[in-house]
């Protein structure tokens, strides 16, 4: 009976304490996505030019890759909760700094050189170094606490939905805000996400006492053949979903000939639905349907690849939305499947390795995407999405006929 209640009391522990690191996550992207509504009428108002962004959004990628392999097998070895201490503190610095640059360039004191310079030293160089530790840290953590491939795949898929309700807060927040106070508003409040998030984190996070610390983790190469085909598609979803990112913001404003104001009203509603059924499906929709990771990726590259032909042709805010629903629902399903199929056939002092090297591989995505996806739009706006759907189809053609991603595990 006693082992029982432990056995309770350890669980009912457990789950709480997976609670906070992954509301920690979402509030650790509270930051970025407060941004990603405004920054393309910002970038008009201080003087950047479109390339501008896609740099500052590549460089933060940049730094992303590098360093989170190394994140992912730091925490394994120091433990997740110091790592994160130290994300949180540079971040809050960096966005603090990225407010001041961008406040420096709307009143003419920077321009030019110096003012892309401090943007992409704030917020690329030096936020793309503290938000590069989160995911490892919190995915490596939580898959040694799953060992079947149903709680693994909920473990992660509960990281996707928190990444997710950040877009919807911080969507609405970043929108919200600019109406009310104008873009340098929500900029103000951003860096102040990150504090919050570590006293959450200091105050209330224990690592479970069974998690076992890694003396020397283990690095993991990128064709390894048990996770370059899971790479490789998530690869390609992350490409066409940064240039999404990206780009949706530019075509809003154009298709719908709208203001500064009212481009990031109507971007913050694109993403919060996009975010929404992310969510949805992350942590309500894919536990119940208890999926195999690999039907999870066949199903979601389906409705991927539909969701980019709606992106395509749509010009009215109502197709627009409905393309949102449509690419949610997709990654919804696709990215549980991505992140946690090669989980499975990796060993304990592994796992840290593979968190750092699956979020490296979305990272690199970032470098690519932003420059090239506004280069493209630049010099025609549908060929961007004519990428993202090129893409997209690429990746459902591997899910159904690479042999790993195919065949289920036995």
């Amino acid at each position: 009976m006693n082992e029982r209640t432990n056995e309770a009391a350890s669980s009912a522990t457990g789950k709480g304490q997976t609670g906070i690191l992954l509301a920690v996550v979402m509030l650790a992207f509270m930051g970025q996505m407060m941004l990603n509504p405004i920054l393309a009428p910002l970038a008009r108002m201080i003087g950047l030019e479109e390339w501008h962004v896609g740099a500052i959004i590549s460089m933060a990628a940049l730094v992303l890759t590098l360093l989170s392999q190394f994140w992912g097998r730091r925490s394994q070895k120091v433990g997740p909760k110091r790592v994160l201490i130290f994300a949180m503190l540079l971040g809050f610095l960096a966005l603090g700094s990225f407010a001041l640059v961008a406040y420096a360039g709307s009143r003419g004191l920077i321009a030019g050189f110096w003012l892309v310079f401090g943007a992409v030293a704030t917020r690329g160089i030096l936020y793309g170094s503290a938000i590069s530790a989160v995911l490892p840290a919190a995915q490596s953590y939580l898959v040694s606490q799953c060992e079947s491939e149903e709680d693994r795949v909920k473990a992660v898929g509960g990281i996707g939905a928190m990444n997710g309700l950040s877009g919807v807060i911080g969507s609405v927040f970043g929108g919200v805000l600019s109406m009310i106070g104008g873009l340098m508003l929500p900029l103000s409040i951003m860096p102040f996400m990150m504090l919050v998030a570590l006293a959450v984190l200091a105050a209330a996070f224990k690592p479970s006492a069974n998690a076992r610390v890694v003396d020397e983790p283990a690095k993991v190469s990128y064709f390894d053949p048990r996770v370059f085909p899971f790479l490789l598609v998530g690869f390609f979803m992350f490409l066409a979903f940064s240039s999404l990112q990206t780009t949706i913001g530019f075509a809003v404003q154009d298709r719908l000939a709208l203001d500064e104001t009212l481009t990031a009203g109507y971007t913050s509603l694109i993403m919060i639905v996009m975010s929404v059924t992310m969510i949805v499906c992350q942590a309500v929709v894919v536990p119940r349907l208890k999926w195999s990771a690999r039907r999870l990726l066949r199903v979601g590259f389906v409705l991927l690849s539909i969701s980019g032909v709606l992106f395509l042709v749509g010009n009215t805010l109502a197709l627009l939305l409905i393309a949102a629903v449509t690419i949610g629902v997709g990654v919804g399903f696709a990215m549980p499947g991505y992140n946690a199929g090669p989980t499975m056939d990796m060993a304990h002092e592994e796992q840290g390795g593979l968190a750092g090297l699956i979020s490296a591989n979305n990272g690199a995505t970032y470098i690519i995407a932003p420059v090239l996806s506004t280069s493209l739009y630049g010099w025609t706006p549908l060929s961007s999405f004519v990428l993202v759907i090129v893409l997209l189809v690429a990746g459902l053609a591997l899910c159904l006929l690479h042999p790993t991603l195919r065949n289920e595990r036995k």
